[in-house]
């Protein structure tokens, strides 16, 4: 057998392989379901809060603002700072202090936690918390994250009303399995990308050996979208948490109709107020 045959073999084990593991998970997705995600019909949420300009983006006044005009959910940027043991409310990356601390973004001249944040936005919200260094903390970190928030959400049952947004699944599984609801971030290829498919299964695989609770994903361009017609498909029936969704109304009515679709984020780094657009009949 010469090297060509065996190159052959190879190659069409593989693609019979991927193929026959994406139809086994699509068929096992198709049984699961959880009715513990959200699912109201005010899907659009605020990202960041709803500010007035750059600085108050993920404060206490733009998430009160939100909350004030029926928005139900907000999506959050958050850090947990090791040596402090604490979730510091920021979007920017934190920097190195000469002393070796993390500076990180104030808010009226004060770091802004979880607990802080919780507490001034009171009882009955929704909160999508996208964990920008989850990836970065070692096992042992990660426990003491995980013990850490728990004390934070074990008050008013907010865990209930709690999704943790990270890139690495296996990290993120281990969330799932302390209780928490949790979100895989992912960042796909355009559907006009021959490969898009392909990246899409991937994550869905991730996805489901990995016990999540939902995926999310920008929309991107109306013209050029990465959740087309086909990455919807894809996906279905995984819950889709979408963000950087155009602020478009057609496009919008469309997608609230969307069953598999939970929460939507419009705009990207603009705030938007469109609260009022739902699926409620």
């Amino acid at each position: 057998m010469n090297k060509k045959i065996i190159s052959i073999t190879i190659v069409t084990v593989i693609v019979i392989g991927w193929n026959l593991m994406v139809a086994y998970v699509d068929n096992h997705l198709q049984s699961k379901k959880d009715t513990a995600i959200y699912n109201s019909c005010h899907k659009v949420w605020a990202a960041r809060g709803l500010y007035k300009n750059h600085n108050e983006q993920n404060s206490i006044i733009s998430m009160q603002r939100a909350f004030a005009n029926s928005a139900l959910g907000v999506e959050v940027d958050f850090y947990y700072d090791v040596k402090m043991n604490r979730f510091i409310v920021s979007h920017n990356k934190p920097i190195k202090s000469s002393g070796g601390n993390l500076v990180y973004t104030k808010k009226n001249g004060k770091l802004l936690t979880i607990e802080k944040l919780l507490k001034a936005t009171g009882e009955g919200h929704y909160f999508w918390f996208d964990y920008k260094n989850l990836d970065k903390l070692t096992a042992q970190e990660t426990e003491k994250a995980i013990e850490r928030l728990l004390s934070i959400t074990q008050k008013d049952a907010i865990g209930k009303r709690l999704y943790i947004e990270g890139s690495n699944p296996l990290i993120l599984s281990k969330y799932t399995h302390a209780g928490f609801k949790t979100i895989l971030g992912i960042h796909p290829l355009r559907e006009s990308n021959p490969f898009a498919s392909m990246v899409i299964n991937a994550y869905k695989i991730a996805y489901y050996f990995t016990d999540i609770s939902a995926i999310a994903l920008p929309y991107g361009s109306i013209d050029k979208p990465i959740y087309g017609k086909n990455t919807e498909k894809n996906l279905s029936p995984i819950p889709i948490f979408l963000f950087h969704v155009p602020d478009n109304k057609d496009l919008l009515e469309s997608l609230l109709r969307k069953s598999s679709i939970k929460v939507l984020l419009v705009g990207r780094d603009v705030s938007v107020d469109r609260f009022d657009a739902n699926a409620c009949e």
